[in-house]
């Protein structure tokens, strides 16, 4: 078996020229394996019938491969060279770890008959079952489980020692391997590679129809399978329960496994999304750096197109005035009380230039460009 790596662009040619069920042959994996990893990696999949229509000669349609934000790396697949080639595929990360555990003489991967100095964990979970007053309601009839700040435990009263011992096991397993288990109000945590995993401990329930006079209902009773629960997101879920080939408690292996591999995957995952956060960040700031410098930029232009308008107003006021002095001279007219006022008017004007600007206290903290708006508004014949 050689591996072959091939980008995303060349599995989608494979899958759209290729039945997934004859690839799978090929690369040595399942299927669904293989349509795990176009899901993952965004690639469209043809649709049932598809190929009964390219068989038949019919017209079919080609999804297109659109653009993905993920950061996509070369996809390895493992190419069977003989038809004896049987050797673990590329997706086989969960049985390298297994062996990996499995084979680990320091691992305690059994569950004794009787606890052997049992986790804190565990003890204060036993006390809390055995003094639990907790009343079964009309349809859950005899399942008990721990109160808030305990390991989340739901079971039988009959189930409570074999759930206590598995419970105190897998916390021994965990915390060997590096990892710890937490508290959270109701929930318990598997702290695997700093990532948490939400798991509880219960009885499954087989649901018993009740048939009265008048009506009928259904109740739930233990069922006496014992199980383990992980959700990590919508997605990443898992349970593991007992079988006829197998009880929970010889599937700590196979628990650990998971644990483990789903907590890489969360923290990849993490990793990514935090990545990319970061970088939209980043084009965020980027943006609005340019944002903002094009509305200073922008405001610069207003304030310059403000202050050439107030440039030619002020041509135009000193002209008027000038222009209404000399009138008053010519016809003798020039009294003490327009003297005032001219000194007055040359003030406001120089309070108006930009040029100069001068101070006038009675007018402080009034905008000059203001003054160009309200007169543009007012007259679009004067500023078209």
């Amino acid at each position: 078996m050689e591996t072959k790596s091939i980008t995303r662009k060349e599995l989608y040619e494979l899958v759209w020229t290729t039945p997934l069920t004859e690839l799978a042959k090929q690369y040595n994996i399942s299927d669904n394996g293989l349509r795990k990893i176009c899901i993952k990696h965004e690639i469209p999949l043809p649709k049932v019938g598809h190929w009964s229509k390219v068989k038949y000669g019919k017209k079919v349609t080609k999804t297109p491969l659109k653009k993905t934000e993920k950061k996509i790396d070369d996809i390895k697949l493992y190419e069977r060279i003989g038809e004896n080639d049987k050797k673990v595929h590329f997706n086989s990360k969960y049985s390298a770890l297994k062996n990996e555990i499995v084979n680990d003489p320091s691992l305690p991967l059994s569950v004794p008959n009787k606890m052997y100095k049992p986790d804190i964990l565990v003890q204060k979970a036993k006390s809390d079952l055995a003094t639990s007053n907790f009343q079964p309601n009309h349809q859950y009839q005899d399942i008990i489980h721990t109160t808030k700040g305990n390991l989340n435990i739901e079971v039988s009263k009959k189930m409570v020692p074999r759930a206590l011992r598995f419970m105190n096991s897998l916390i021994k397993l965990l915390r060997k391997r590096g990892h710890a288990i937490e508290i959270d109000g109701y929930s318990t945590y598997a702290i695997v590679f700093d990532e948490k995993i939400n798991i509880r401990c219960r009885e499954k329930s087989k649901r018993v129809l009740v048939k009265k006079e008048r009506w009928t209902n259904y109740e739930y009773h233990a069922s006496g399978i014992l199980m383990l629960k992980m959700e990590a997101d919508y997605i990443l879920r898992k349970d593991w329960a007992d079988s006829k080939n197998e009880l929970l408690e010889e599937q700590l292996a196979k628990i650990l496994t998971k644990l483990e591999l789903t907590a890489k995957q969360l923290k990849k995952e993490r990793i990514e999304r935090e990545e990319w956060h970061k970088k939209f960040q980043e084009e965020q700031k980027i943006k609005q750096e340019l944002q903002d410098r094009k509305d200073k930029e922008l405001q610069s232009l207003k304030s310059l197109f403000k202050d050439m308008k107030r440039h030619e107003m002020t041509v135009r006021l000193r002209s008027y005035v000038q222009e209404f002095k000399n009138h008053k001279e010519s016809n003798g007219e020039l009294t003490e009380e327009l003297l005032l006022w001219l000194e007055w008017a040359y003030e406001k004007i120089e309070w108006f230039d930009p040029m100069i600007e001068r101070e006038v206290p009675l007018l402080e903290g009034v905008e000059r460009n203001s003054l160009v708006e309200t007169e543009t508004k007012r007259s679009s014949l004067f500023y078209p």
